[in-house]
């Protein structure tokens, strides 16, 4: 008994030191748990939604191909004659400014047998502007008046002709000048149209190329003016 009261007091002295331990490590936690931010109880903010760039819309395409005339007077001795020409013309751009790229053909030789008349053939490449006046005029009237309206155009820009016959060929930069209309032949609404284009071109010569032949040794090759019908999608 005197061995097991002697233990006592130690025992006494670990307990106390463990609950010492364990009010110390209570208060830290406690401390860290007073400091630490107060949570958000409010209504959380929205995340705004980034959405997608909606894509750039294309400018719509046109491509025309049509027949029609040249009245020229290069090489025949009784002035203008009638022949007849081909057209084709490809474009982007459908509303007040658009961008084209034009072929004509003209097609005389054979065609004409008066002992004076040397007629050239003539073949040439045009790159032009067309501008649409109207094309943003009452933009809500789907008519059909307005429709067509909306389609006239003038056009103005640059060209390469050759201009040939049997017994030679010259060349000549110019000015590409026209005007068009079109006639719408779908319902309005459609992402792609048929049209009926009418159209008038007049081509000036920035210089006049000289053929040989003709009554006085030369033939000068002078303007033409060109009138087609052409159908056209446009799309």
């Amino acid at each position: 008994m005197p061995f097991a009261a002697a233990r006592s007091p130690g025992r006494w002295c670990v307990a106390l030191a463990v609950l010492a331990l364990g009010w110390t490590a209570g208060r830290r936690a406690q401390a860290q748990i007073g400091v630490s931010p107060p949570l958000p109880t409010g209504p959380q903010p929205e995340v705004e939604q980034q959405l997608p760039a909606e894509p750039v819309p294309r400018p719509r395409l046109s491509l025309a191909v049509g027949m029609g005339a040249t009245f020229d007077a290069t090489g025949f001795a009784s002035g203008t004659h009638v022949i007849p020409a081909f057209f084709g013309v490809g474009g982007f751009g459908d509303g007040l400014i658009g961008f084209d790229l034009g072929a004509f053909s003209s097609s005389a030789s054979g065609r004409f047998h008066g002992a004076d008349d040397l007629p050239v053939d003539r073949l040439a490449l045009d790159a032009f502007g067309v501008l649409r006046p109207a094309a943003r005029l009452w933009p809500g009237a789907a008519g059909y008046p307005m429709r067509v309206l909306r389609t006239l155009a003038a056009e103005v820009g640059l060209g390469f002709e050759r201009d040939g016959r049997a017994t030679g060929a010259g060349t000549r930069f110019q000015v590409h000048t026209g005007a068009r209309v079109e006639l719408p032949l779908t319902p309005a609404g459609r992402p792609s149209e048929l049209r009926l284009r009418l159209a008038f071109r007049r081509a000036i010569g920035l210089y006049t190329p000289q053929l040989s032949g003709g009554a006085n040794g030369a033939t000068s090759v002078g303007d033409s003016t060109e009138a087609y019908a052409a159908l056209a999608v446009v799309f």
